[in-house]
């Protein structure tokens, strides 16, 4: 079994690469629709003070995200270093990209109280236990993405291991965690795993960040909700009786994630869907927001609009950009 692992490793990666990068074509448009891009009226900078009311969200890319409210701050799967094609096609080591995560952090405020994770690839993880270390976040997780952290350096103490089924109460924020799947590509589920406990050394190559048990959150901070995942399939839907919600940020990088767009949505009944995890990853947030050659946005918007003509309750889609606030009252 061992001589065969190196080769499955392989023909995952190449999986992975080729359906995220489409080998390096570009979709026709590329770029985000604008009439669909909320913000605030002005830009924020960290040091202003966060509303006294509802929540601002700014997105930090991938499915990156940072909440604030008047007495909390929490961050959604940040992931600043953008490893590029090359390394991740190759299999070859990684790490996080110091100066990058630098010039992330100088956007975000100086105080984060939690670090939500929903799963352990490194698009999710691998920068965690750096942003963790400068910002003392504590990091809320699954097991096995807590394992890989503390394998990265990441204190035991700092962790908080959930499941599904689990609430966790940090600062003002209550979370509540719940089940989720990650998408399949081509049938192939991306660098699949868990680790029981901490590996024996750190992390080197992107197949070290495996899945693990993947999580969605329903997070209720400044009295709003929000509904966050990472993507997922049409097997795997949220709780029935979980809507409405505020705001829902849903993952469609993939089809099997498309295809559960509007079951989702039927059961979250959100008041704002925001497709997440749609754009190229493997670009630095420096070159501005560019859709995955599997992101079909088009697709997307089509399946918001099939929703809303069967749904009796308004439904507004939004986009955000990179690190341009926007207040959900």
């Amino acid at each position: 079994m061992k001589v065969f692992a190196p080769i499955r490793t392989g023909m995952v990666v190449l999986i992975v690469v080729a359906a995220f990068c489409g080998w390096g074509v570009q979709p026709a448009d590329s770029r985000l629709d604008r009439s669909l891009v909320v913000s605030d009226p002005a830009a924020v900078s960290p040091s202003v003070a966060p509303p006294l009311s509802g929540v601002r969200v700014t997105y930090l890319g991938t499915n990156g995200y940072l909440f604030e409210s008047s007495d909390s701050a929490i961050l959604i799967d940040p992931y600043f270093s953008r490893i590029g094609l090359v390394p991740v096609a190759l299999n070859s080591p990684i790490k996080s990209n110091i100066s990058r995560i630098r010039l992330g952090l100088a956007r975000l405020p100086n105080r984060i109280d939690a670090i939500l994770v929903t799963h352990g690839h490194f698009d999710h993880l691998l920068d965690v236990p750096e942003i963790a270390s400068r910002t003392k976040a504590r990091v809320v997780a699954t097991p096995t993405s807590c394992h890989l952290s503390e394998a990265a350096g990441v204190s035991g103490s700092d962790t908080v291991p959930v499941r599904a089924g689990n609430s966790v109460r940090v600062g003002g924020v209550l979370v509540q965690v719940l089940p989720a799947v990650h998408d399949l590509i081509f049938g192939v589920m991306p660098f699949p795993g868990v680790r029981a406990s901490v590996p024996q050394r750190a992390p080197v190559r992107p197949s070290d960040w495996v899945c693990g048990e993947p999580l969605a959150f329903l997070v209720q901070i400044g009295g709003k909700r929000i509904y966050v995942d990472s993507g997922g399939t049409p097997a795997a839907l949220p709780p029935m009786e979980l809507g409405p919600v505020d705001l829902a940020i849903l993952g469609v990088s993939l089809p099997d994630s498309r295809k559960r767009l509007v079951p989702a949505l039927r059961r979250l009944r959100p008041r704002y869907v925001l497709p997440s995890h749609q754009d190229d990853f493997f670009r630095p947030l420096s070159d501005g927001f560019r859709f995955g050659s599997m992101s079909k946005f088009s697709a997307v918007r089509r399946s918001v609009e099939k929703y809303r003509s069967d749904s009796p309750q308004p439904v507004r889609l939004i986009l955000l950009d990179y690190f341009a606030p926007w207040t959900l009252h």
